[in-house]
């Protein structure tokens, strides 16, 4: 892989602070390493951080090579339902002979939608133990730790930890900085540099929801065309209509109940943290347009009912129980003035 990675779309791949032991990780399973002493890479982070990026160049590094071996793609979700798929066939042989024999690399991306799958983490741990084992590589991503994803198999769990662990946190805001110039480079906007310190202090995001933010700029500054608003104005109205990620949703209700972040999305039952995670769960939906099974997988929660429970009962009970809408506003307001 080369320093400067660069992607079949419009931008390049820019290595950060936050995102460099990331990327080293992910050379270090290009082909033609010399000693290699490494073959599985993790990287765990919030989506939009650079995962599926890092995973397509190292792909194309290996298709380039033209090894002999299989390079094999899959997301967890669709390895399972091509395992569920080959039970139905009585192909499972077929199914383990794919990603077992002959593979040169192995990418699996989002191993939070394995939450629950107990003979899809089985067939995975024992394809990972094969493809290891042959001399292949393997990278695998996930928006959660394995600690953090419900009914994980303990066994898949440290066979993951047995390999190099990885997580890519949001940009802070001297990347985010940094970020705003590399997209600007190669679109038609034009923004001061006062928007640009704004948006780069306020927007707590991805690199992938940063760019989303700039062309949202990009369409409102389009559909001004009679100039009655200013970059700034729009820049307020975009502030208070953005949406926010389910890790600040979490951080922000964790701080509220004097809990831990990784207490709800643990299996932890006491009413503090119950309360809690049904009011990040909320939020979620109020706040953002995710889907209820994207927050349920988020929280480590495989089935997206239990969502749907949590935002009819915390929507019935907030206006009924002051306390729980203190609580409610406190977090919001946390979320608001980012403390």
């Amino acid at each position: 892989m080369a320093s400067t990675l660069r992607q079949h779309d419009r931008h390049s791949f820019l290595v950060l602070p936050e995102n460099r032991l990331a990327v080293a990780a992910v050379k270090r399973l290009a082909p033609l390493t010399r000693r290699r002493t490494l073959q599985m890479v993790s990287l765990f982070g919030s989506p939009g951080t650079g995962k599926s990026r890092l995973a397509r160049e190292l792909i194309r590094s290996w298709e380039a090579k033209r090894s002999d071996g299989k390079i094999i793609y899959v997301t967890a979700s669709e390895f399972a339902a091509q395992l569920a798929q080959a039970s139905t066939d009585a192909a499972i042989r077929q199914f383990q002979s794919r990603y077992r024999n002959d593979v040169s690399l192995f990418v699996c991306e989002d191993l939070q939608s394995l939450a629950g799958r107990k003979e899809s983490q089985q067939q995975l741990e024992t394809a990972i133990d094969d493809v290891v084992m042959n001399g292949g590589c393997v990278l695998l991503t996930s928006t959660l730790m394995p600690s953090g994803i419900r009914n994980f198999s303990a066994r898949l769990a440290n066979r993951i930890r047995g390999g190099l662990c990885v997580d890519v946190p949001l940009p802070g805001p001297k990347s985010r900085r940094k970020l705003i110039d590399h997209f600007l480079e190669t679109e038609s906007i034009q923004i001061s540099s006062e928007d640009i310190a704004t948006i780069a202090k306020d927007y707590e995001v991805s690199p992938r929801e940063l760019q989303g933010i700039l062309h949202q700029l990009q369409a409102a500054q389009r559909s001004n065309s009679r100039k009655t608003r200013g970059t700034s104005e729009i820049l307020k109205e975009l502030t208070h209509s953005r949406q926010y990620t389910l890790p600040q949703i979490a951080s922000a209700t964790a701080k509220v109940f004097g809990v831990r972040v990784s207490d709800l999305k643990s299996d932890t039952r006491s009413r503090t943290v119950s309360t809690a995670r049904q009011v990040a769960m909320f939020l979620a939906r109020e706040l953002t347009e995710l889907k209820y099974k994207e927050i349920g997988e988020f929280f480590g929660r495989g089935n997206h009912s239990t969502v749907i429970h949590a935002c009819k009962k915390i929507d019935t009970l907030k206006d009924k129980d002051a306390v729980l809408s203190h609580h409610l506003e406190a977090v919001k307001k946390r979320l608001l003035n980012r403390v």
